[in-house]
Parts: C-alpha cells; structure tokens; sequence
C-alpha cells in the first residue's frame, strides 16, 4: 500500500494528455500546476512531445526516468486503462483521473478493470470524474478548476467533479481557503 503522503505532497507530478491547446483539460491542468506554486517536478506527458507552457513535453512516461509520484489522467475514456497499465507499469504511486465517462454513464466495468489492475500493481486511483487534486501542503493545484484558489484550513471531499468546481468558485468568492 503506498503511503498517502505521496498523493498530497508528490515530489513529482505527470500530466497523461498535458497538451499546448488552450482550451483542452490538458493545458489547464497544466497551467494550474505551473501557477500555484509546486516546487516539485512537473511532466507534461503528449505522444506529439513538443513543449507546454514552457516544459519539454515527454513522448511517453518512461522518459520520466525515475518514479512519478501522482499522474493526474486527462485522455479520452477509451484510452485511460491502457495509461493506468503504463503508470502501474513505471511505478507511479497515485493516479487521479480526471477523464468522464465511466459509472456514471454505466460503464461501470471499465471502471472495476481500471482500479482492479491499479491494485493489483501497488498503484492507487482516484477517481474518475473529479476536479484533480489540490494540496496547500505542496502549494499543488492538480485540478481543472480556477486558478485562484486559496490555501486554508478547510478541506473538501466530493464525489461529484461538477459540485467541487462549484464549491471551490463559492470559495474563492467568499475568501475561503483550502487545504
């Protein structure tokens, strides 16, 4: 079982479908983590490579070169087990999968499949269909959401990605901040 530490203060974060299109997940996900403060190290992961908001986009995540703490996944729903498979398979701690399109429209086995084999290989999921996670242990804002949120003392759980986006606007509103 890993140690949960690693999911809220990773030394390191990849971005499975980081992307330099302004209007995709990928992109804003990226940013996010660029912009709050995360000292750690930041993979933008994209088979195109390139560069991302200024990083060397990696083609794969084996060229990360060592073990990635959390990847936060940000690909169409077909192609997520095969990206938890290569993160289970490069020794990544911790996976939040951002990508719909599971349970809550029934496909509810691919689902299983996915946490089934993350578990099988030491690897644990969050998710799928969340915000992404943020952490002011580690100045982390791993999420789609604003870039504006605060640190604080309050912590949020929701099972519903929607309704975080929501709560988390209603913070940054009332000068709420998150832990």
């Amino acid at each position: 079982m890993q140690d949960i530490k690693y999911l809220f203060e990773p030394r390191s974060v990849a971005i499975i479908g980081a992307t330099s299109n302004p209007r995709k997940l990928g992109y804003l996900v990226v940013h996010n983590i660029l912009t709050s403060g995360y000292k750690g190290r930041v993979y933008p992961v994209n088979p195109k490579g390139g560069e991302i908001l200024g990083i060397r986009a990696l083609k794969s995540l084996a060229e990360a070169g060592e073990g990635v703490d959390l990847a936060v996944i940000v690909i169409p729903a077909n192609l997520v087990f095969e990206a938890v498979k290569d993160c289970a398979d490069n020794h990544v701690k911790f996976a939040a999968i951002i990508t719909s399109g599971f349970s809550e429209l029934g496909n509810a086995a691919e689902e299983h499949r996915i946490v089934r084999y993350a578990s099988e290989h030491n690897m644990r999921v969050v998710g799928p269909n969340i915000i992404g996670i943020f952490s002011s242990a580690a100045s982390l804002n791993a999420t789609f959401g604003p870039s504006g949120m605060q640190n604080g003392s309050v912590a949020l759980l929701s099972q519903s990605g929607a309704l975080a986006v929501a709560i988390v606007g209603k913070t940054i509103v009332e000068n709420v901040g998150l832990s």
